[in-house]
This record gives C-alpha cells, structure tokens and sequence, in this order.
C-alpha cells in the first residue's frame, strides 16, 4: 500500500495534509521526505541532510554535534578545525565523519548539503558568503558578523539564493521562553511596560580572539546578542532606540549596560558581563502581571500578579508551578548543556533543509540584533542614545514566509 502510495506526485515543499480520504498522515510524511530535494534535485530514495560542522570548539561539540546525533534525519559527513585537540575531541561524536583542518576542504565537498558555522565571530559571514555560493543551506552561531556592512552582505546574499538560512539564536526554542512569548501575546501581563535582563558569566580563561572586539570578542557580541534578539521575540517589537555603557573589566568591552526604547512603547534595561556570576534572567513587568525567566534556575515561567498576596501565597503557587513544571524538568536533563534549545534549534535547521522551507529565527534576525549593538557601540562612544535609524540601513525583510521554528 505504501509502495502505491508513493507514486503520487508530490511537491516537496507541500503541506502534510491528514485530511486525505485513505492516507495517513505517516505515511504522507514518508512520501515526503521519499522525494527530499537535494541542491534542488529530488531524489526516489530517503536520504538524510547531509552535513558538515565548521568549527569543532566545546559549544559545538557538546551543543551542535550532541544535538546533531541525536536526530535520524541528519548525518554528520565531516567535521572541520583547525585545532587537532578540537578535532580529536569531536570526533567520537561523530565517528564516520571526515576529520579536516579546513573549512574550505569541507565547502568543496559535493555531498554536503549543510553546514553549521560555529567558527569565531570574525569569520562568520566570510565562510557564509561561501558556502551560500557553494550553495550549501547554512547554520550560522551568533554573531551573524562582527558589523552590520557584513552582515548585510550575507543577508543579500541568502535572499538571492532561495536557500535554507538560520541564525543561531536557540534560546528562543527553549520551552519557558515559548511559554512566555505565548503568555504576553495572550495577554497575561496586560501591556507589556518594561523589560529587565541580566546575562552574565563568571570570569574564566577565554581564547585570544574573545578578548579583543576587532577579533569578534566582547560582551555585546558574545551573550548581548541574545537577550537583544529575546527582547524583540518576547514583546514582538523592535528596538528604536538605545543608550549604553562600555565597560572594560578583564578584557576588553566584557561587560556592558543597555537601556532601549521598543517601538511598542515599553523599555528594556540588560546588564551582561563576562566577569561576575553565572545568571540569565529576563523579567518582563505589564500593566497587570510580571513574567520571570531564569535560565538556570526556572522551570517553568514565573507569573507574579500585582497583589502577591503574602509570603505562604507566594509559597504554595510557586510549588504548585514545579510540580506541573516536572515534564519540562526531565527534558531539561536529558539535554545537551541541561538546555532543550540546542537540539529543537538543530531539529528546525534539518526539517528546513530537508523540506526546502524558511526558518526562524532568520538572518535577517541576526541582523538586527547587530545594528542594534552597532548603535549601542556608538552610543557608548559618544554619550548619546543612539535612534536605530543612525545605523545605515539593514535589509530586514525575508522574502519568502517563515513558517518554521515561529
């Protein structure tokens, strides 16, 4: 039945439509991904996304990679570093793969479809351009680029390339962070007014190029980056204007403070460092109710509502919260970095590829947290807040709908 089945003509970007007298949803989705396109050809055979990692240090290693093996519509064909201790340490996870020292060796591989740019921030929208040339679909780790001008180049280049493109902003996979999203569009917190945020490491030993800005180092590119793009994914609005400070502690420009303007009328304040306590929290306060998320500490989101109603209230709505909380708890464990963000981000790239459909978050996303950090530089320089609209102006718009990973 299922052989019959899958000499229908299907379109490979199709919906899955269950609503078809006879067939079933399963098998539907294996006629699907029977006639995967690969570099725009289809093929009469299941075939993984075959991809290559670019960049082997410890957050793709035990991000990118673990997430990677864990799901069955990828493969892993090769692995590039130019560090041998980087490489040795990936290569259990992916045994079968090729082991290079160059980027370029992997690009040149016909049988790559995708590539995971987990390289430093420096060389982020060089090997981009590349691969989109090569016609590779393309992960790109945060930062997009270390300026908007590149940035805006591999933004060009993507649109023009009918590709799959995501940026590496997986914190908005996180299930809390959904949660929240979901709750102040609904409603929940009336109005959002304000948005306060802390994103911070203790200080420990960092590579040469995370200590510089000219080489991609920085607070501001580093965990900034992230809290600017969950700013704008939580509220649903962009950032109009921002105002910072600069500070140089342990290295340079590890630790910066960020007052924005939203052009939904609410203002944010973030503090990030590199140099004081591991903590990443976002409190988001609305007319009628606050939402808090803590990283590490949640499990769930946090409602505080205007009248807390006494410390016993307090304590019995928060344990009745982590009870129900206890699913997400389990997922949290299992996961690699005890976060779920990384392989549901990885799981959304592979369907992309493999379904030929747009992503998100987008490059274009990646963009706009970077003019957004290329202002708050200026501001930082000049004393001035800095109206986004100063920035020289940024491709934003993705040219085809982006449905997966909303």
């Amino acid at each position: 039945m299922i052989a019959r089945r899958m000499q229908m003509p299907v379109r490979p970007n199709a919906a899955v439509d269950v609503s078809l007298p006879g067939v079933e949803a399963l098998d539907l989705l294996n006629v699907r991904r029977c006639t995967g396109e690969r570099q725009g050809h289809s093929l009469p055979y299941v075939m993984p996304v075959r991809l290559g990692v670019l960049g082997c240090g410890s957050i793709a290693r035990t991000a990118h990679l673990l997430s990677l093996a864990r799901i069955n519509d990828a493969k892993i064909l090769a692995l590039a570093d130019a560090n041998a201790s980087n490489l040795a340490a990936a290569r259990p996870i992916a045994p079968d793969a090729r082991p290079v020292s160059d980027y370029a060796d992997v690009l040149d591989m016909p049988d790559v479809d995708a590539v995971i740019i987990a390289l430093p921030p420096a060389l982020h929208s060089v090997v981009a351009l590349e691969a989109l040339h090569r016609q590779k679909h393309v992960y790109v780790e945060k930062p997009l680029a270390t300026n908007v001008t590149d940035g805006e180049r591999v933004v060009a280049a993507w649109q023009a390339s009918g590709l799959t493109a995501m940026m590496g902003f997986n914190y908005r996979f996180n299930p809390i962070v959904r949660q929240a999203r979901a709750r102040i569009a609904a409603g929940a917190i009336g109005t959002p007014i304000g948005v306060r945020t802390v994103f911070a490491t203790p200080r420990r030993a960092i590579p040469p190029w995370k200590q510089r800005r000219e080489t991609g180092g920085g607070v501001l590119l580093d965990l900034a980056v992230h809290h600017i793009d969950l700013i704008r994914f939580l509220v649903d609005a962009e950032i109009s204007h921002v105002g910072a400070e600069v500070r140089s502690i342990a290295s340079e420009h590890d630790t910066a403070f960020l007052q924005s303007s939203l052009t939904n009328g609410a203002v944010a304040q973030s503090m990030c460092s590199l140099s004081v306590v591991e903590e990443d929290r976002i409190e988001v306060y609305g007319a009628s109710a606050k939402l808090t998320i803590d990283r590490y500490r949640s499990l769930r989101v946090e409602e505080t509502p205007p009248n807390t109603g006494g410390a016993l209230g307090i304590a019995v709505a928060r344990l009745a919260g982590e009870v129900r909380a206890l699913p997400y708890a389990l997922e949290k464990l299992s996961a690699p970095l005890k976060d779920p963000s990384f392989p549901l981000a990885m799981g959304t790239f592979v369907r992309g590829v493999r379904d030929r459909a747009p992503v998100t978050p987008s490059l274009s996303d990646g963009l706009r947290a970077l003019a957004v950090i290329e202002a708050a530089e200026l501001s930082a320089r000049s004393g001035r807040v800095i109206a986004l609209d100063e920035q020289p102006a940024a491709a934003t718009s993705d040219p085809r709908t982006d449905v997966a990973g909303a």
